[in-house]
C-alpha cells in the first residue's frame, strides 16, 4: 500500500476515552479501501505519530496523510504537528506528510450538535 492515513487523536489517561477514537478509524477504514488507516494521539496515549509512522514506513507507505480529530485552530495544530511532521521528515526524507485541515467550523458539525440536542437526557438531583 503507497497510501497511509493516520487519524490522530488528542489522546487522553482514560483508555476508554481513546477508544472512541479507534471506533472512529474504524468507521473510515470501511468507507477508505486504498490506503492503510490507522490511529495515533498526540500525548498521553498510544500509539503515538511516531510510532504509528515508523510502522507505515516499514510496510512501504510513501505518502502519508495525517488527519488531525481537533475541533478548534489551536496550539497543536499551529505549532506541535507541524514542528512533529518536520521531525518526522527529517527521519523518513522518501516519505511525503501531509497534514489535512483540523475538523474546525463545518455545517456537519452543526448537524451532529442538533442530533446531539434531541438525544439529551434529563439529569436528576442527587444527594
Amino acid at each position: 500500500m503507497q497510501k497511509g492515513v493516520i487519524i490522530l487523536g488528542h489522546g487522553s489517561r482514560y483508555q476508554e476515552a481513546n477508544r472512541e477514537v479507534f471506533q472512529i478509524t474504524e468507521q473510515v477504514k470501511t468507507v477508505e479501501t486504498d490506503a492503510k488507516v490507522e490511529t495515533g494521539f498526540l500525548q498521553f496515549a498510544e500509539p503515538t505519530l511516531p510510532q504509528i509512522v515508523e510502522e507505515m514506513n516499514q510496510q512501504g507507505v510513501k505518502v502519508i496523510i495525517v488527519v488531525p480529530l481537533l475541533l478548534t485552530w489551536g496550539s497543536h495544530i499551529q505549532q506541535d504537528l507541524p514542528i512533529l511532521l518536520q521531525a518526522q521528515k527529517r527521519l523518513y526524507p522518501h516519505i511525503t506528510f501531509q497534514l489535512a485541515p483540523h475538523l474546525g467550523v463545518d455545517r456537519r458539525i452543526a448537524e451532529i450538535i442538533l442530533d446531539r440536542v434531541n438525544q439529551g437526557k434529563e439529569i436528576g438531583m442527587e444527594n
